[in-house]
């Protein structure tokens, strides 16, 4: 299967054999050793990115690995205490899951440190004709049925514009020069 990221189209300006610049996340108060505080500064910002007829739309989302997530609501959770209202507190911030404003959606084999915006309607999955096969056999020997299946299928952006990839997030910050 093709990941949804490998799909999206390199900028221009950036060859495959040279990596992106960094984006240094870090909630430091000199702003030469971070270029953003937090994920949400990140994501509402990226959000320029977006075809500007799109930036309005009300069902964007912000698909992250398992690492960005655990890296901003972490602090959350080890900060709560034991008193009632800290962990409701708790609780309500963790069942809403929101980047920059929108919902912070994980997504699993998602590059650990990149995010994409955009809404669940500009993501299609797309199915060849006739490719679809199956072969049931029968192995009595393992007392079991044997199911192969298998069908073209490509996962696919509709409109590049509804959409902004930003890659190469690193926590902490920028290393000394």
């Amino acid at each position: 299967m093709i990941a949804l990221y490998q799909l999206l189209p390199r900028p221009p300006s950036r060859s495959a054999s040279r990596p992106a610049n960094a984006i240094y996340v870090a909630d430091l108060a000199d702003a030469t050793k971070r270029d953003f505080v937090n994920l949400d500064a990140l994501a509402f910002d990226a959000v320029e990115l977006v075809d500007e007829w799109h930036r309005d739309d009300t069902d964007l989302v912000v698909i992250v690995g398992r690492d960005l997530v655990h890296d901003k609501y972490f602090n959350i959770v080890n900060a709560a205490g034991d008193k009632a209202t800290e962990m409701l507190a708790r609780d309500v911030i963790m069942s809403e899951k929101k980047i920059g404003g929108m919902p912070a959606v994980r997504v699993p084999s998602f590059p650990a440190n990149a995010m994409l915006i955009t809404s669940f309607e500009n993501l299609a999955i797309y199915t060849q004709a006739g490719t679809t096969r199956r072969q049931l056999r029968d192995e009595p020997a393992l007392d079991q049925i044997e199911n192969y299946e298998s069908v073209n299928e490509a996962y696919v952006v509709e409109d590049y514009g509804r959409c902004a990839l930003v890659e190469n997030i690193v926590m902490g910050a920028k290393p000394a020069a």
